[in-house]
């Protein structure tokens, strides 16, 4: 038999990519060269070949691993002892410099037996067909070349991966290691968060936080092992790693793919004024694309804030070194002079610009315009939205040609700054709608904000909308045993091996799922994690999560709240009374379209633009004028479009622009550059309607952007603000942006910097929450009381004090969270 017919290679001698595929040939090169590598046997990709014809041959039959090659392989893997073994895929077409297909194949470990064996490797060869792999290779058609590589299994002590650039960054004087005590596995599933080590100059240093899994020496072991492999390589490494008997052994090596540009610098010009960092909705540098699209926000706030008669000119909004700040920008655009008290009420009825502005306010107040952005919402905008939304959507953008295709991506950035307009619109019209109910209460009952909210706390059904949905697709799951095994088993590919649930849970991400994750449009859409929506629904199953018995306590807590304060009011007049009764009305209206307009105004328009940016980079890409599809985030759209028309190249300006971003990432601004305006005059003298509206307004970004309470001195006790009521204990997990919410486990505390309205899916999987930043109107206290979990906003730095693994009670009531051990 020839080498290309063998039934099995020792891994020695598979050198030879397109008979042993990517992974194990270069295992074999690496060995060849002295490193210590397992021993190992190859399944080639020839035999592999011969059984998908095989099973393609009437009558049509499952893919099967002859028999002859089973009883060689079971032979084979003998003179190893009883050791577990691990049987990974080897792709032809993976770990190549353009296309890793990391993640994308099976690899299955602890293999014991034939029966496991032969188990192993079928599930190896049918990840090769899965939808995972036929959606990054971009859907075509020509079968897969597979290999499969068999090594005993490695008795590691620590294990991780090496890269031997910076990933972020893309400094290549460095090796970055995150290491795990034991096998590898845990970090990739996200039982636990890695100790990440930086050996540079022959230093290794290592971030606090988790669990500890090497020393220095043995850092500088790893990072040695991957320089060696890429220097032998040509190029910086993914190295996989594990320590064995005090030894490292290298398990796979493969390109860094995607590797940053250098950074390029900034130029730091601060405008005159004072900026603070706008770090709630963009905590890292914008991309150019979607720095450009959310250029609408100004003239939206622009206009809301006029209309209604606002005492400021709006916000701006600028760069400063890559980063976003904001600066309220006051009448006329200057900053005023300071006046006395006794002129203040002077200058109201004197300086034209102030007087016409106060007109207006009165006039908005008394028309209630407020109430009448709320009804047209209901009635007309947000149909609106999901009419546009929903054609835009349905749009096969590989079918359109170049000039259809301008045009789609011009309707979707529309659509997405109307949506921007209309949600500034509607965010002043709630300021002035909720505060109304919050002064009824204090004045009425004296209530502060936790009394109040209990009142309308669960009526926010849209946001909790994706989660119902997800709760019945968890139903259909769990009545069915076979279908409830695969869906439990992260290796397994269920959409593959059930028709009926992918068709349901393909129709769950058309329906729930086109929409941004994160404000940063370059960030994936949920539609394009599958494996998280997966990996929630996995959660949904363990956690028995209930909506009805949640909405029946949320609605309990409403009437509960209701009949307190009805209770106290009956001895108040009727006017009082009727205060009461109309407030709570408009509020319970108006509160809900704080969280669901932003689906429709914010995050489903974003995922369209999103999905139209990506089509023009594959198409520049393949006409060689892009890097990649997803350099086109670091160009504007006008660029985009004009070198789709003209054949621009665009390789050194996105270059430039993604060095530029890398080089703001790394040199974080201050929190603020100029003088703090003074505060804004009393308000005392103006007409009540203007009045109410200015105040109402400061109340609303006070509860959105709350400042930190002040620490105390037990270090065990971290304070913050009482977002939703509770308590729980539980195990935290420190998740710091979008990319690691799959690393959430069902009943984990969640903590992290903010959030923002798409994570709500995620709260049946928390137990509680834990923020950074935030009020009691802010978007994570208003998910958290949607989903009735306990939840602290406004700690400061809890992301920064605690760590995964620590075990804490989050108190929702008192507004603190203790460290139990």
């Amino acid at each position: 038999m020839t080498t290309s017919q063998a039934v099995l290679l020792p891994l020695a001698q598979a050198t030879d990519r397109h008979l042993a595929g990517t992974k194990a040939a270069t295992l074999a090169a690496l060995a060849a060269h002295g490193l210590p590598v397992p021993p190992g046997v190859v399944i080639p990709a020839g035999v592999f070949a011969r059984s998908v014809a095989a099973a393609r041959e009437p009558p049509a039959a499952p893919l099967e691993l002859p028999g002859d090659v089973l009883a060689t392989l079971v032979e084979a893997v003998r003179p190893w002892g009883d050791v577990a073994l691990a049987v990974r895929s080897s792709a032809v077409a993976e770990d190549l410099p353009g296309a890793s297909y990391a993640g994308q194949y099976s690899t299955v470990l602890r293999v014991r037996g034939a029966d496991a064996l032969r188990a192993a490797v079928l599930r190896c060869w049918t990840s090769a067909f899965g939808d995972r792999v036929v959606a990054y290779s971009g859907g075509a058609g020509e079968d897969p070349a597979m290999a499969v590589l068999v090594q005993p299994m490695v008795p590691a002590a620590a294990a991780g991966v090496a890269f031997t650039a910076d990933p972020v960054t893309g400094e290549r004087d460095v090796v970055v290691i995150d290491a795990v005590p034991g096998l590898a596995e845990r970090m990739v599933s996200g039982e636990v968060t890695p100790e990440r080590w930086t050996v540079r100059a022959g230093r290794a240093d290592r971030e606090p936080g988790a669990e500890a899994a090497l020393d220095p020496g043995s850092a500088l072991a790893v990072a040695e092992l991957a320089r060696t492999t890429a220097r032998l390589r040509g190029s910086p490494q993914d190295v996989e790693w594990a320590i064995a008997d005090g030894e490292v052994v290298l398990l796979q090596a493969r390109p860094v793919t995607a590797l940053p540009v250098a950074p390029v610098p900034l130029p730091v010009e601060v405008p005159p004024g004072y900026w603070t960092r706008e770090s709630s909705h963009a905590p890292l540098p914008w991309t150019r694309l979607t720095h450009a699209a959310y250029q609408p926000r100004m003239t939206a706030i622009r206009t809301a804030v006029a209309e209604l008669g606002l005492l400021i000119d709006g916000v701006d909004l600028r760069d400063i070194g890559g980063l976003e700040y904001l600066r309220v920008v006051p009448l006329g655009g200057r900053d005023p002079v300071r006046l006395p008290d006794w002129a203040v009420p002077l200058a109201f009825r004197l300086v034209p610009v102030l007087r016409r502005r106060v007109r207006t306010c009165v006039a908005a107040i008394r028309a209630d315009l407020p109430m009448h952005h709320i009804d047209l919402w209901t009635g007309q905008w947000r149909p609106r939205l999901e009419t546009c939304a929903a054609t835009l959507r349905d749009i096969d953008l590989g079918l359109l040609d170049d000039d259809a295709l301008v045009r789609h991506v011009e309707s979707a950035l529309r659509l997405f700054g109307l949506g921007l307009s209309l949600h500034f619109r509607l965010h002043l019209a709630l300021a002035m709608v909720l505060r109304e109910l919050a002064l009824a209460c204090r004045e009425l009952l004296g209530w502060d904000d936790q009394s109040w909210l209990r009142l309308v706390a669960g009526t926010s059904v849209r946001s909790t909308e994706p989660a119902r949905a997800l709760a019945e697709l968890a139903a259909h799951v769990a009545a069915r045993p076979r279908l409830r095994r695969l869906v439990e088993d992260p290796a397994s590919d269920v959409l593959a091996e059930d028709a009926d649930f992918a068709a349901r849970f393909t129709g769950y991400l058309r329906r729930y799922c086109c929409r941004t994750l994160s404000y940063e449009l370059a960030e994936p859409a949920i539609d394009e994690r599958p494996d998280l929506v997966l990996a929630l629904l996995r959660h949904q199953l363990a956690a028995g999560y209930d909506p009805r018995a949640r909405d029946q306590e949320l609605a309990g807590r409403r009437a509960a709240a209701a009949t307190e304060a009805r209770a106290v009011l009956a001895g108040h007049d009727v006017a009082d009374r009727e205060r009461f009764e109309t407030a709570l009305t408009r509020a319970l209206a108006a509160y809900p379209v704080r969280e669901d307009n932003e689906f429709h105004t914010v995050s489903a328009p974003g995922a369209l633009v999103r999905r139209g940016v990506l089509e023009l980079g594959r198409r520049l890409t393949r006409r060689g004028l892009l890097p990649g599809p997803m350099a086109a985030f670091h160009l504007r759209p006008p660029e985009l479009l004009a070198a789709l028309r003209l054949g621009d190249d665009l390789h050194a300006l996105a270059a430039r622009r993604a060095g530029e971003r890398i080089w703001a990432m790394a040199h974080p601004g201050p929190a603020a550059y100029g003088t703090p305006p003074p505060p804004p005059p009393s308000m005392t003298s103006l007409p009540a309607e203007a009045r109410f509206a200015n105040e109402g307004f400061l109340w609303t970004l006070d509860r959105i952007l709350a400042p930190v309470p002040e620490q105390g001195t037990d270090e065990r006790v971290v304070r913050g603000i009482a977002a939703s009521p509770g308590s729980y204990t539980g195990v935290i997990r420190v998740i710091h942006d979008e990319t690691g919410l799959g690393r959430l486990c069902a009943g984990e505390v969640l903590v992290c910097p903010m959030t923002s309205p798409v994570w709500s899916v995620v709260f049946p999987s928390v137990g509680a929450l834990v923020t950074d930043a935030g009020g009691t109107l802010s978007h994570p206290a208003i998910i958290a009381r949607e989903y009735a979990v306990p939840a602290v906003v406004a700690t400061g730095d809890a992301t920064t004090r605690l760590h995964d693994g620590q075990v804490v009670t989050v108190d929702g009531t008192k507004g603190q969270v203790r460290i139990v051990r």
